[in-house]
């Protein structure tokens, strides 16, 4: 069963979904981490020059892993596990943005993504997973929620890493974010034909992962599937 979710930055994706996944019992496939474990396989392997076709047949023989297991991404490069903060570098940050623009290698990732989500039960949170990835998952959902919420959130989040950006500047960066997201000719950030839309502006953390659970209506365990190599 697929638990497909979509929405703009700051409309609480990550941590609902995450939540959402651990208590149905789902594993929580972070589509992001993967593009930009994708970027970082590219700068580690010096192929930054390579054109979209290229890159895509050689990102086929990189000794970059994905796998799930007890409800967790794994990211493991020549059978090592990737580290998340060396997957939050601005570098790889820009590159994941650049490389999810080039179509042959988005075209494989997201055959990456249907084959993990083929082996277990999974809560799927992107930009595309309604769209594109997923169109025939059992539950849709568009997380969204107005410009103020988000970047209430936003300030939490960098504020518990001891950070402190301005909230104009911060509102500015959100709302370009969205004109690109929405205005991209490649997988456009939308809501797909029945989606179950779901503004979380006034809701806290608890409603909305409640509100989800009751949807889905089951929890069931994770299902135990083997890694497999790109």
């Amino acid at each position: 069963m697929v638990v497909a979710v979509d929405g703009p930055a700051g409309a609480g994706k990550s941590s609902v979904c995450r939540e959402l996944a651990r208590r149905l019992g789902f594993a929580y496939l972070d589509t992001g981490a993967m593009y930009r474990a994708t970027a970082w396989a590219v700068l580690q392997s010096g192929r930054q020059e390579a054109s979209a076709e290229e890159l895509a047949e050689v990102l086929k023989d990189f000794p970059l892993e994905f796998d799930i297991r007890d409800g967790s991404l794994r990211i493991l490069w020549q059978g090592k596990d990737v580290a998340e903060d060396q997957l939050r570098t601005p570098q790889v940050t820009a590159w994941a943005s650049r490389i999810s623009q080039q179509k042959p290698v988005r075209d494989l990732l997201v055959h990456w993504q249907r084959r993990l989500a083929a082996q277990r039960d999974v809560v799927a949170e992107g930009r595309d997973m309604t769209t594109v990835v997923f169109p025939d998952a059992s539950i849709k959902v568009f997380l969204t929620a107005d410009l103020t919420a988000r970047v209430r959130r936003r300030l939490g989040d960098y504020r518990k890493m001891g950070l402190d950006p301005d909230p104009d500047k911060l509102a500015d960066e959100i709302r370009m974010r969205d004109e690109a997201d929405a205005g991209r000719a490649l997988a456009p950030l939308k809501p797909a034909p029945g989606a179950w839309v779901v503004d979380t502006s006034d809701l806290t953390f608890e409603e909305v992962v409640e509100l989800l659970s009751k949807r889905v209506g089951s929890r069931r365990p994770v299902s135990h599937g083997s890694s497999f190599s790109l």
